[in-house]
């Protein structure tokens, strides 16, 4: 146990269902081992506020019971920082409702006329055939302004609107829940919010503001690559963030290519440190029959990419790259969630009449089960896209867990993975852009399975003893204690 003296209360917060990111509880749970006391905080927007059924230190706030108005949380922000804030988060969080206001008093008059001339029975001789020409030419006004900004305009539009969802309807809502909650509930004021992304830290700044407490912020990505957003004006992001950064204690993130954007541009305010995405040990490892893949196998090297099934992380690839494998020595599992996605892979693999031969989907596991299910397998894929910009600073949770597994691994160049693979000797690094890379590499593997063995075994090696949770924890102790000369993750 590392904490000494008194418990300190922890809350570690984000915007969104706890279970969806693990990070999320390897964070709680490895807290509590070390003696503080925690309660995770999550968000669960049109639901009853419910505690876990299986933790009652996790809570999911949602509107059950009044909250504060989106008035209240402007006038907290501005009492913060001054007018600069206000009027920031005015611009960022509600670009619409000035227009809307200002259209609703211009309009006025004439939806007073469309309502008279209704209850009349005039409406389809007067106002409509009226209103029918104003869409019309709106919708031919828009159109050729947009073509001369070649869509620029609607990508504005648009780009305003995620924002005002993400910054107010979002990112505000549960800002003002956890601050009702924590009122009604003052027993519970936290002495440090870890708060995980950056729809969460709008929160972790009011509850400071309000109560006074230490952050530390905890940023999954670097926030304006982020699938969820990815919008134009990416400076209106960068605004949010920059805002809300100026109250923010301690910071870490998920590797060293992330940490250092963020240094650069916060010109190391505050410093980033780095805890990867290392799942916390397991301990020893049975097999369980459940998992095993020995019948579909039939003796050959078991492949598996274990993970979500989405565009950009290079599935597709890895189904056509495998026209060049020798299939009677190997085989290929995807293990993941049912989704549209997984339609779609299933239907590619389908036409390379290899489905169900020597390409297999299963079915998801658990969290809890994940490495336990891959150490039924000898390599195990990472195959994002290196291209993709949220790419660059990836730290998948696969990467630990087929360690963990034992399994050699194969990964499309991303910079933080290919450094832990050199380091442990655990795999091998292909270029992705290179249509052959994968299967030669695989190919490689595949007529090597000594050196397969050998690499799962350096690589569990290292993660027992390097590259788990529980050892990259003492950075997050010394910044929830305040001392900001943390140690940062291994490179």
């Amino acid at each position: 146990m590392i904490q000494t003296g008194p418990k300190t209360r922890l809350h570690v917060i984000c915007a969104h269902e706890p279970d969806l990111d693990p990070r999320i509880s390897w964070t709680a749970q490895t807290a509590a081992r070390n003696g503080y006391d925690v309660q995770t905080i999550g968000w669960i927007a049109g639901r009853v506020a419910e505690s876990s059924e299986t933790d009652d230190n996790t809570l999911r706030l949602a509107q059950d019971s009044p909250a504060k108005s989106g008035f209240w949380l402007m006038a907290q922000l501005a009492r913060m920082a001054g007018l600069p804030a206000l009027w920031a988060f005015a611009v960022m969080g509600a670009p619409f409702l000035g227009l809307w206001l200002v259209g609703t008093i211009v309009l006025l008059p004439w939806r007073l006329l469309d309502y008279v001339a209704e209850r009349l029975g005039l409406h389809e001789r007067t106002t409509r055939p009226v209103e029918c020409m104003a869409t019309r030419i709106r919708a031919w006004f828009f159109w050729h302004v947009d073509a001369l900004f070649n869509g620029g305009v609607v990508r504005l539009i648009n780009g305003l609107n995620a924002y005002r969802w993400y910054f107010l309807t979002h990112a505000g809502a549960f800002a003002r829940r956890y601050a009702h909650w924590l009122e009604t509930h003052p027993e519970n004021v936290p002495d440090t919010i870890h708060a995980n992304d950056p729809d969460a830290l709008m929160a972790a700044v009011l509850i400071k503001r309000l109560h006074g407490c230490r952050i530390v912020y905890d940023a999954h990505e670097y926030g304006p690559d982020a699938y969820i957003l990815h919008t134009t004006p990416r400076s209106v992001f960068f605004i949010y963030e920059r805002l809300l950064m100026a109250h923010v204690d301690s910071a870490v993130t998920v590797s060293p290519p992330i940490a250092d954007k963020f240094n650069a541009i916060y010109e190391g305010q505050p410093l980033f440190n780095v805890v990867p995405n290392a799942s916390p040990l397991v301990g020893a490892l049975e097999p369980d029959p459940q998992f095993s893949l020995d019948e579909m196998a039939r003796g050959r090297l078991r492949i598996l990419y274990q993970g979500g099934f989405a565009a950009h992380r290079g599935l597709e690839q890895i189904i056509d790259a495998w026209a060049a494998v020798d299939d009677t020595k190997a085989v290929l599992f995807f293990r993941g969630p049912n989704n549209e996605f997984r339609k779609t892979l299933l239907a590619r693999a389908k036409q390379t009449h290899k489905l169900d031969q020597s390409i297999f989907f299963l079915p998801s596991a658990s969290e809890d089960k994940l490495i336990v299910a891959a150490a039924h397998a000898d390599i195990g894929l990472i195959p994002y896209l290196s291209h993709i910009e949220n790419h660059h600073g990836a730290c998948p949770n696969k990467l630990g867990q087929y360690m963990q597994a034992g399994l050699a691994i194969a990964s499309a160049n991303l910079p933080f993975v290919k450094s832990i693979l050199k380091a442990s000797e655990c795999g091998v690094i292909y270029d992705d852009q290179n249509q052959s890379a994968l299967s030669d590499s695989l190919t490689e593997l595949i007529d090597t399975p000594d050196r397969v063995q050998a690499m799962g075994k350096a690589g569990k090696a290292f993660a027992i003893n390097i590259y788990n949770f529980d050892v990259y924890f003492p950075v997050l102790n010394d910044l929830y204690r305040g001392q900001h000369d943390a140690r940062s993750a291994h490179e």
